[in-house]
């Protein structure tokens, strides 16, 4: 794994490693909940969002080298939030690439039009946040991340002002081969 084109520091190899074995000590009880938990919470955003948005055909665009849709989402009025992101919802708009082929999402692009508080006055992103996902399709069908950038300010407390501007880039996926173990 690669940041920045660099490999990870210590300290992040060293967190790596602790999250790896922590992860291989997991009871298969409480992992199955753990995936459990991470599966409810993807159902529940992915039912939300029709919920909490109107879509509109706005054109159509190649994004990497693929005939798309483009679909403009604008928070839907009188929407009630439901879930862990509902709240978030109704303060953000943006677009949607769609691919016009198999109907998997290529490229997302949202931005802030209200601030969000996250925790209980622990931290507010301000208006004009903005961020892009992009995914790419590899063996099967299957659409794997391959871009996220994101472009925020927030304010820690009220007082404290902090500006996130991170790319985050995914390459190089692989199938595993049967009968070696992921490492």
């Amino acid at each position: 794994m690669e940041r920045n084109g660099r490999p990870p520091s210590a300290e992040e190899t060293r967190k790596q490693k602790e999250e790896l074995d922590k992860l291989k000590r997991e009871t298969p009880e409480r992992r199955a909940e753990r995936l459990r938990k991470q599966e409810e919470e993807n159902t529940s955003i992915v039912r939300e969002v029709p919920k909490a948005f109107d879509f509109q055909l706005v054109g159509e665009e190649v994004v990497n080298y693929r005939p798309a849709y483009v679909l403009q989402a604008t928070p839907h009025p009188g929407y009630q939030a439901q879930g862990k992101y509902g709240k978030m919802f109704s303060k953000v708009e943006g677009k949607l690439w769609v691919d016009k082929q198999d109907h998997g999402w290529i490229k997302a692009g949202g931005q802030v039009i209200q601030p969000i508080s996250v925790g209980l006055f622990l931290a507010r992103v301000l208006r004009g946040s903005h961020i892009t996902m992009q995914q790419m399709r590899v063996d099967n069908g299957i659409w794997m991340p391959e871009r996220v950038e994101v472009r925020a300010a927030a304010k820690i407390f009220f007082v404290k002002s902090l500006v996130i501007d991170q790319v985050l880039i995914y390459s190089e996926y692989r199938l595993p081969q049967a009968g070696v173990p992921i490492q």
